[in-house]
């Protein structure tokens, strides 16, 4: 992970007033469906952070779309984007803040601070969302009505992906080998389920069964596994476990929930009947340094981003659902996060 070094920034409740964003200069105009933005980390300490997005009428990707809109950089390390509201939250991990902006350009609506280092956002209810964090010990909430940090709980731990089933936030925790259960309404955890060190991502399954992808602990060359829990009863009712020379990441799934796709140095494919994990992989990286994975959900195609050397642009690269490449476009520094609209 390139977000392992974090300058720790004071959280603070009061905001500065917002700068008012100049008119999109890009004209660009997206629609649903029109393409998928990707999230460039860029180099830490950096402030090189893009977010780029690739048109699927024409093929092309624009580099910097929310620069390009504002006028203004984005900042120091983009994390993650989640669509809520009918508004796109850029988490922006080292710069401490989220981003809200219009899906159509990028063009920015609100800026949200007071984080120490942000990693995900999740909506739990229509005026209220979680924010996962690094290294604050903490799960920050906003308010979605006003986009502001109201305040914070309690977390043992780095929290990092979330997913909410019913009143419960399940999330994952990279330094921890459980996955913890938060009742959104009281924001008290109220479970904990083991499994390997290194949970980074989760997926539901169209069973609505929870699939936890873990990459092990480095320290003490434990390795990482592939855990199927049962959401009702928490209890985990599948663990595969990978070698300790693995590192898997980026858990995701086809639209249907049958279909589980993950990397691990390549991109690795299973059915969630699977009783073993795969031994193939359906795309093998081969100078490539495959960073990034998302299937794309109206027919199935792999996007994966290449982060080459970490240093100069990266790529993002589109296969079809049998492995075959499609088309490769430039886009930002380290490209992590494929997100569909």
């Amino acid at each position: 992970l390139t977000t392992l070094l974090i300058i720790t920034i004071s959280s603070c409740e009061k905001e500065d007033p917002l700068p008012v964003a100049p008119p999109s200069t890009t004209g660009i105009s997206i629609g649903v469906g029109d393409g998928v933005f990707v999230t460039n980390e860029g180099n830490f300490l950096g402030g090189n952070a893009k977010v780029s997005f690739y048109n699927f009428l024409d093929g092309t990707a624009v580099e910097d779309l929310f620069s390009s809109t504002n006028s203004l950089p984005l900042g120091d390390i983009c994390q993650s984007m989640t669509l809520i509201n009918g508004k796109e939250y850029i988490v922006v991990n080292n710069s401490g803040k989220i981003e809200v902006c219009n899906p159509s350009n990028l063009l920015r609506a609100a800026t949200i601070t007071g984080f120490t280092s942000p990693r995900f956002i999740l909506s739990v209810s229509a005026s209220k969302a979680y924010v996962s964090d690094y290294i604050s010990n903490s799960i920050s909430i906003v308010n979605l009505v006003n986009n502001t940090r109201t305040g914070s709980f309690p977390f043992p731990g780095a929290s990092e992906a979330m997913v909410l089933v019913g009143n419960d936030v399940f999330v994952s925790s990279i330094n921890r080998d459980k996955v913890y259960v938060i009742n959104s309404t009281t924001d008290l955890i109220v479970d904990s389920i083991p499994v390997a060190m290194g949970g980074n991502s989760l997926q539901l399954d169209g069973n609505g069964n929870l699939w936890v992808l873990c990459y092990g602990d480095y320290v003490t060359s434990s390795p990482g596994g592939l855990y199927r829990i049962n959401t009702s009863t928490h209890g985990v009712e599948l663990s595969l476990s990978f070698t300790t020379a693995e590192s898997p990441t980026k858990l995701c799934a086809n639209n249907a929930g049958d279909t589980l796709y993950y990397l691990n140095y390549s991109v690795y494919r299973c059915p969630i009947t699977t009783l073993a994990l795969p031994t193939l992989p359906i795309i093998t990286a081969t100078t490539q340094s495959f960073y990034g994975l998302g299937i794309r959900p109206l027919n199935g195609e792999i996007y994966v981003t290449d982060a080459i050397d970490y240093a100069q642009r990266g790529k993002l690269l589109r296969y079809t659902p049998s492995g075959t490449l499609l088309d490769t476009e430039l886009v930002g520094i380290i490209p992590g996060g494929i997100y569909f609209y």
